[in-house]
Protein backbone atom coordinates (compact mmCIF):
# COMPACT_ATOMS: atom_id res chain seq x y z
CA UNK A 1 0.00 0.00 0.00
CA UNK A 2 1.26 3.53 -0.72
CA UNK A 3 2.90 5.35 2.17
CA UNK A 4 0.34 7.51 3.96
CA UNK A 5 -2.66 5.44 2.88
CA UNK A 6 -3.15 3.51 6.13
CA UNK A 7 -4.74 4.53 9.43
CA UNK A 8 -4.75 2.28 12.50
CA UNK A 9 -7.41 2.58 15.21
CA UNK A 10 -6.39 0.56 18.24
CA UNK A 11 -6.40 0.35 22.03
CA UNK A 12 -4.35 2.50 24.38
CA UNK A 13 -0.97 1.27 25.58
CA UNK A 14 1.49 2.76 28.02
CA UNK A 15 4.46 4.57 26.49
CA UNK A 16 3.16 4.13 22.94
CA UNK A 17 3.99 7.64 21.74
CA UNK A 18 7.45 6.82 20.37
CA UNK A 19 6.14 3.73 18.61
CA UNK A 20 3.30 5.68 17.02
CA UNK A 21 5.65 8.43 15.88
CA UNK A 22 8.01 5.90 14.26
CA UNK A 23 5.14 4.30 12.35
CA UNK A 24 4.12 7.68 10.99
CA UNK A 25 7.69 8.68 10.14
CA UNK A 26 8.87 5.37 8.65
CA UNK A 27 5.68 4.01 7.08
CA UNK A 28 3.29 6.93 6.87
CA UNK A 29 0.85 5.07 9.15
CA UNK A 30 -1.32 7.23 11.40
CA UNK A 31 -2.18 5.57 14.71
CA UNK A 32 -5.28 6.71 16.61
CA UNK A 33 -5.67 5.17 20.04
CA UNK A 34 -8.95 4.53 21.79
CA UNK A 35 -8.96 5.32 25.50
CA UNK A 36 -9.80 1.68 26.36
CA UNK A 37 -7.01 -0.79 27.12
CA UNK A 38 -8.97 -3.53 25.33
CA UNK A 39 -10.76 -2.58 22.13
CA UNK A 40 -14.32 -3.91 22.13
CA UNK A 41 -17.27 -3.32 19.76
CA UNK A 42 -19.16 -1.01 22.10
CA UNK A 43 -21.58 1.74 21.10
CA UNK A 44 -18.95 4.29 22.08
CA UNK A 45 -16.32 2.62 19.90
CA UNK A 46 -18.74 2.59 16.96
CA UNK A 47 -19.50 6.26 17.51
CA UNK A 48 -15.82 7.21 17.65
CA UNK A 49 -14.98 5.23 14.51
CA UNK A 50 -17.90 6.86 12.68
CA UNK A 51 -16.36 10.25 13.45
CA UNK A 52 -13.19 9.11 11.70
CA UNK A 53 -15.14 7.77 8.73
CA UNK A 54 -17.05 11.02 8.47
CA UNK A 55 -13.90 13.05 7.89
CA UNK A 56 -11.78 10.56 5.95
CA UNK A 57 -12.07 8.86 2.60
CA UNK A 58 -11.93 5.34 3.99
CA UNK A 59 -12.50 2.69 1.32
CA UNK A 60 -11.25 -0.46 3.08
CA UNK A 61 -11.47 -1.70 6.67
CA UNK A 62 -9.47 -4.55 8.15
CA UNK A 63 -10.41 -6.01 11.55
CA UNK A 64 -7.52 -7.62 13.39
CA UNK A 65 -9.92 -10.17 14.88
CA UNK A 66 -13.28 -11.17 13.43
CA UNK A 67 -14.74 -11.81 16.89
CA UNK A 68 -15.76 -9.73 18.61
CA UNK A 69 -14.53 -6.61 16.75
CA UNK A 70 -16.32 -7.65 13.57
CA UNK A 71 -19.58 -6.79 15.32
CA UNK A 72 -18.81 -3.20 14.38
CA UNK A 73 -18.95 -4.04 10.70
CA UNK A 74 -22.71 -4.05 9.97
CA UNK A 75 -23.07 -0.62 11.61
CA UNK A 76 -20.03 0.87 9.88
CA UNK A 77 -21.02 -0.47 6.47
CA UNK A 78 -24.50 0.97 6.80
CA UNK A 79 -23.04 4.30 7.87
CA UNK A 80 -20.62 4.58 4.96
CA UNK A 81 -23.29 3.40 2.57
CA UNK A 82 -25.49 6.33 3.58
CA UNK A 83 -22.53 8.70 3.47
CA UNK A 84 -21.57 7.66 -0.06
CA UNK A 85 -25.19 7.09 -1.14
CA UNK A 86 -24.47 3.57 -2.34
CA UNK A 87 -25.23 0.11 -1.03
CA UNK A 88 -21.71 -1.29 -1.28
CA UNK A 89 -19.75 1.41 0.51
CA UNK A 90 -16.42 -0.17 1.33
CA UNK A 91 -14.52 -3.43 1.32
CA UNK A 92 -14.12 -5.14 4.69
CA UNK A 93 -11.98 -8.05 5.75
CA UNK A 94 -11.32 -9.68 9.12
CA UNK A 95 -8.69 -12.10 10.30
CA UNK A 96 -9.49 -15.06 12.53
CA UNK A 97 -7.25 -16.77 15.06
CA UNK A 98 -7.92 -19.72 17.36
CA UNK A 99 -10.65 -18.27 19.59
CA UNK A 100 -13.14 -17.89 16.73
CA UNK A 101 -13.40 -21.69 16.73
CA UNK A 102 -15.47 -21.62 19.91
CA UNK A 103 -17.35 -18.54 18.73
CA UNK A 104 -18.47 -20.62 15.78
CA UNK A 105 -19.51 -23.55 17.99
CA UNK A 106 -21.34 -22.27 21.07
CA UNK A 107 -24.75 -20.56 21.05
CA UNK A 108 -25.43 -17.67 21.28
CA UNK A 109 -21.90 -16.77 20.13
CA UNK A 110 -22.35 -18.88 17.01
CA UNK A 111 -25.36 -16.78 16.00
CA UNK A 112 -23.35 -13.60 16.52
CA UNK A 113 -20.44 -15.01 14.52
CA UNK A 114 -22.81 -15.83 11.67
CA UNK A 115 -23.95 -12.19 11.58
CA UNK A 116 -20.33 -11.01 11.56
CA UNK A 117 -19.41 -13.36 8.72
CA UNK A 118 -22.45 -12.36 6.68
CA UNK A 119 -21.43 -8.67 6.83
CA UNK A 120 -17.78 -9.14 5.78
CA UNK A 121 -16.39 -9.33 2.26
CA UNK A 122 -13.56 -11.69 3.14
CA UNK A 123 -12.51 -13.68 6.20
CA UNK A 124 -8.93 -14.76 6.73
CA UNK A 125 -8.12 -18.09 8.37
CA UNK A 126 -4.81 -19.49 9.65
CA UNK A 127 -4.94 -23.21 8.90
CA UNK A 128 -7.09 -25.90 7.33
CA UNK A 129 -8.32 -26.87 10.80
CA UNK A 130 -9.47 -23.36 11.73
CA UNK A 131 -11.06 -22.90 8.31
CA UNK A 132 -13.16 -26.05 8.68
CA UNK A 133 -14.24 -25.24 12.24
CA UNK A 134 -15.07 -21.61 11.51
CA UNK A 135 -17.03 -22.57 8.41
CA UNK A 136 -19.42 -24.57 10.61
CA UNK A 137 -20.59 -21.30 12.17
CA UNK A 138 -21.26 -19.58 8.83
CA UNK A 139 -23.96 -19.68 6.20
CA UNK A 140 -22.91 -22.05 3.43
CA UNK A 141 -23.24 -19.18 0.97
CA UNK A 142 -20.54 -17.29 2.90
CA UNK A 143 -17.92 -20.05 2.70
CA UNK A 144 -16.51 -18.53 -0.48
CA UNK A 145 -15.39 -15.54 1.59
CA UNK A 146 -12.85 -17.68 3.44
CA UNK A 147 -9.24 -17.20 2.42
CA UNK A 148 -6.03 -18.33 4.06
CA UNK A 149 -4.07 -15.38 5.44
CA UNK A 150 -1.29 -16.33 7.85
CA UNK A 151 0.86 -13.87 9.80
CA UNK A 152 4.08 -15.03 8.17
CA UNK A 153 7.64 -15.11 9.48
CA UNK A 154 10.37 -12.50 9.22
CA UNK A 155 12.93 -14.87 7.71
CA UNK A 156 15.59 -12.16 7.85
CA UNK A 157 15.18 -12.03 11.63
CA UNK A 158 14.70 -15.72 12.39
CA UNK A 159 17.84 -17.14 10.79
CA UNK A 160 19.82 -20.31 11.57
CA UNK A 161 22.88 -18.32 12.65
CA UNK A 162 24.35 -19.00 16.08
CA UNK A 163 25.83 -16.12 18.06
CA UNK A 164 28.88 -17.91 19.46
CA UNK A 165 29.90 -15.16 21.89
CA UNK A 166 26.34 -14.79 23.20
CA UNK A 167 26.14 -18.56 23.67
CA UNK A 168 29.41 -18.65 25.60
CA UNK A 169 28.31 -15.87 27.95
CA UNK A 170 24.80 -17.30 28.35
CA UNK A 171 26.00 -20.80 29.22
CA UNK A 172 28.59 -19.43 31.64
CA UNK A 173 26.04 -17.15 33.35
CA UNK A 174 23.50 -19.95 33.83
CA UNK A 175 25.96 -22.78 34.49
CA UNK A 176 24.95 -24.66 31.36
CA UNK A 177 28.34 -25.57 29.88
CA UNK A 178 28.03 -28.91 28.10
CA UNK A 179 24.24 -29.09 28.48
CA UNK A 180 22.00 -30.37 25.66
CA UNK A 181 19.30 -27.72 25.45
CA UNK A 182 15.60 -28.14 24.73
CA UNK A 183 13.76 -24.82 24.43
CA UNK A 184 10.07 -24.02 24.72
CA UNK A 185 8.66 -20.56 24.04
CA UNK A 186 5.13 -19.53 24.94
CA UNK A 187 2.79 -18.20 27.57
CA UNK A 188 2.89 -20.40 30.68
CA UNK A 189 -0.61 -21.85 30.49
CA UNK A 190 -1.95 -25.41 30.44
CA UNK A 191 -2.62 -25.45 26.70
CA UNK A 192 1.02 -24.85 25.77
CA UNK A 193 2.15 -28.07 27.47
CA UNK A 194 5.12 -26.90 29.53
CA UNK A 195 3.79 -29.00 32.42
CA UNK A 196 4.03 -32.17 30.33
CA UNK A 197 7.60 -31.26 29.34
CA UNK A 198 8.54 -30.97 33.01
CA UNK A 199 6.87 -34.31 33.74
CA UNK A 200 8.74 -35.88 30.81
CA UNK A 201 12.14 -34.65 32.02
CA UNK A 202 12.92 -37.61 34.35
CA UNK A 203 12.61 -40.02 31.41
CA UNK A 204 14.61 -37.72 29.14
CA UNK A 205 17.39 -37.39 31.74
CA UNK A 206 17.57 -41.16 32.15
CA UNK A 207 18.57 -41.41 28.48
CA UNK A 208 20.31 -38.04 28.02
CA UNK A 209 21.75 -37.02 31.42
CA UNK A 210 23.02 -33.66 30.11
CA UNK A 211 19.60 -32.55 28.84
CA UNK A 212 18.33 -29.20 30.11
CA UNK A 213 15.04 -27.40 29.54
CA UNK A 214 14.83 -23.65 28.80
CA UNK A 215 11.37 -22.19 29.36
CA UNK A 216 10.72 -18.78 27.80
CA UNK A 217 7.57 -16.87 28.71
CA UNK A 218 5.42 -15.77 31.60
CA UNK A 219 1.94 -16.70 32.73
CA UNK A 220 -0.35 -17.94 35.49
CA UNK A 221 0.99 -21.51 35.34
CA UNK A 222 4.48 -20.61 36.63
CA UNK A 223 3.90 -21.69 40.25
CA UNK A 224 2.45 -25.00 39.07
CA UNK A 225 5.56 -25.60 36.96
CA UNK A 226 7.77 -24.90 39.98
CA UNK A 227 5.71 -27.40 41.99
CA UNK A 228 6.04 -30.07 39.30
CA UNK A 229 9.78 -29.46 39.00
CA UNK A 230 10.16 -30.05 42.74
CA UNK A 231 7.85 -33.06 42.68
CA UNK A 232 9.86 -34.78 39.95
CA UNK A 233 13.22 -33.59 41.32
CA UNK A 234 14.17 -31.87 38.05
CA UNK A 235 14.37 -28.22 39.16
CA UNK A 236 18.13 -28.18 38.49
CA UNK A 237 17.45 -29.24 34.88
CA UNK A 238 15.16 -26.28 34.13
CA UNK A 239 15.94 -22.61 33.56
CA UNK A 240 13.08 -20.11 33.47
CA UNK A 241 14.04 -17.16 31.26
CA UNK A 242 10.82 -15.16 31.58
CA UNK A 243 9.67 -12.90 28.77
CA UNK A 244 12.17 -12.09 26.03
CA UNK A 245 12.16 -9.15 23.66
CA UNK A 246 11.48 -10.19 20.07
CA UNK A 247 14.94 -8.94 19.07
CA UNK A 248 16.54 -11.45 21.46
CA UNK A 249 14.45 -14.48 20.56
CA UNK A 250 16.46 -15.85 17.58
CA UNK A 251 19.77 -16.00 19.46
CA UNK A 252 18.05 -17.84 22.31
CA UNK A 253 16.36 -20.28 19.93
CA UNK A 254 19.67 -21.14 18.27
CA UNK A 255 21.16 -22.05 21.66
CA UNK A 256 19.06 -25.20 21.63
CA UNK A 257 19.11 -28.48 19.74
CA UNK A 258 15.35 -29.03 19.96
CA UNK A 259 12.25 -26.84 20.14
CA UNK A 260 9.30 -28.39 21.98
CA UNK A 261 5.82 -27.07 22.69
CA UNK A 262 3.50 -30.08 23.12
CA UNK A 263 0.26 -28.10 23.03
CA UNK A 264 -3.05 -29.81 23.69
CA UNK A 265 -6.78 -29.12 23.35
CA UNK A 266 -8.70 -28.04 26.42
CA UNK A 267 -12.34 -27.54 27.39
CA UNK A 268 -13.61 -30.29 25.11
CA UNK A 269 -11.86 -28.83 22.09
CA UNK A 270 -13.03 -25.25 22.60
CA UNK A 271 -9.55 -24.03 23.54
CA UNK A 272 -7.09 -24.99 20.81
CA UNK A 273 -3.90 -23.79 19.17
CA UNK A 274 -4.80 -21.63 16.17
CA UNK A 275 -1.44 -22.15 14.46
CA UNK A 276 1.49 -21.66 16.82
CA UNK A 277 3.65 -19.10 15.05
CA UNK A 278 6.56 -19.88 17.36
CA UNK A 279 6.89 -23.35 15.78
CA UNK A 280 7.56 -21.64 12.46
CA UNK A 281 10.00 -19.19 14.04
CA UNK A 282 11.94 -22.11 15.51
CA UNK A 283 11.89 -23.96 12.19
CA UNK A 284 13.14 -20.85 10.43
CA UNK A 285 16.12 -20.99 12.82
CA UNK A 286 16.72 -24.61 11.69
CA UNK A 287 15.52 -26.27 14.89
CA UNK A 288 13.61 -29.55 14.71
CA UNK A 289 10.23 -28.96 16.35
CA UNK A 290 8.07 -31.11 18.59
CA UNK A 291 4.45 -30.09 18.05
CA UNK A 292 1.38 -31.07 20.04
CA UNK A 293 -1.73 -32.25 18.19
CA UNK A 294 -3.94 -29.26 18.94
CA UNK A 295 -6.12 -27.47 16.42
CA UNK A 296 -4.16 -25.79 13.66
CA UNK A 297 -0.74 -26.57 15.18
CA UNK A 298 -0.62 -29.69 13.00
CA UNK A 299 -0.15 -27.38 10.00
CA UNK A 300 2.95 -25.78 11.57
CA UNK A 301 5.16 -28.72 10.60
CA UNK A 302 5.55 -31.55 8.13
CA UNK A 303 5.52 -34.56 10.44
CA UNK A 304 8.70 -36.57 10.06
CA UNK A 305 10.26 -33.97 7.76
CA UNK A 306 10.49 -30.74 9.78
CA UNK A 307 9.64 -32.10 13.21
CA UNK A 308 7.64 -34.65 15.16
CA UNK A 309 3.94 -34.53 15.98
CA UNK A 310 2.99 -35.84 19.42
CA UNK A 311 -0.03 -36.26 21.64
CA UNK A 312 0.40 -33.30 23.98
CA UNK A 313 -1.20 -35.26 26.81
CA UNK A 314 1.21 -38.20 26.52
CA UNK A 315 4.36 -37.95 28.60
CA UNK A 316 5.59 -41.10 26.86
CA UNK A 317 5.29 -39.60 23.36
CA UNK A 318 6.84 -36.30 24.43
CA UNK A 319 9.81 -37.92 26.16
CA UNK A 320 10.45 -40.34 23.27
CA UNK A 321 10.40 -37.49 20.75
CA UNK A 322 12.86 -35.41 22.80
CA UNK A 323 15.17 -38.38 23.37
CA UNK A 324 15.15 -39.30 19.69
CA UNK A 325 16.01 -35.79 18.53
CA UNK A 326 18.80 -35.45 21.09
CA UNK A 327 20.28 -38.88 20.35
CA UNK A 328 19.87 -39.04 16.56
CA UNK A 329 21.89 -35.98 15.62
CA UNK A 330 21.89 -36.57 11.86
CA UNK A 331 18.11 -37.03 11.81
CA UNK A 332 17.59 -33.99 14.01
CA UNK A 333 19.82 -31.81 11.81
CA UNK A 334 17.98 -32.93 8.67
CA UNK A 335 14.63 -31.98 10.21
CA UNK A 336 15.95 -28.55 11.14
CA UNK A 337 17.43 -27.94 7.70
CA UNK A 338 14.25 -29.03 5.93
CA UNK A 339 12.15 -26.93 8.32
CA UNK A 340 14.15 -23.80 7.57
CA UNK A 341 13.77 -24.36 3.82
CA UNK A 342 10.04 -25.01 4.18
CA UNK A 343 9.34 -21.92 6.28
CA UNK A 344 11.37 -19.72 3.95
CA UNK A 345 9.44 -21.02 0.98
CA UNK A 346 5.92 -21.20 2.42
CA UNK A 347 5.64 -18.91 5.44
CA UNK A 348 7.64 -15.75 4.72
CA UNK A 349 6.33 -12.24 5.33
CA UNK A 350 6.71 -11.46 1.64
CA UNK A 351 4.38 -14.27 0.61
CA UNK A 352 1.66 -13.61 3.17
CA UNK A 353 1.79 -9.83 3.00
CA UNK A 354 1.13 -10.10 -0.74
CA UNK A 355 -1.77 -12.46 -0.01
CA UNK A 356 -3.17 -10.07 2.56
CA UNK A 357 -2.86 -7.05 0.29
CA UNK A 358 -4.61 -8.88 -2.52
CA UNK A 359 -7.43 -9.92 -0.18
CA UNK A 360 -7.83 -6.41 1.22
CA UNK A 361 -7.63 -4.44 -1.99
CA UNK A 362 -9.30 -7.02 -4.23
Amino acid sequence: MPKGSCLVYTSSQEDSEDFDRRWRRDYGVEVIRDRARVLLPTLRTARDVKKILKNREITHIWYGAAAPLGLLNPTLKRYTGKKLKQSSSMRTIALTHGHEVWWAKIPPFSLVFRVIARSLDQIGYLTTYTRNEIAKGMHASDHAKLRQIAPGIDINHFKPNRDIEFERVFRERHGLEGKRLIISVGRLVHRKGQDRLVEALPRILDEVPDAHLLLVGEGPHRKELDRLASKWNVASAITFLGRLHLDDLPKHLTLAEVFAMPSRDRLAGLEVEGLGIVYLEASSCALPVIVGKSGGAVDALIDGETGLLVDGKSIDEISRACIRLLKEKEFSTSLGRRGSEWVRGEWSWDRWSAEFQDALLG
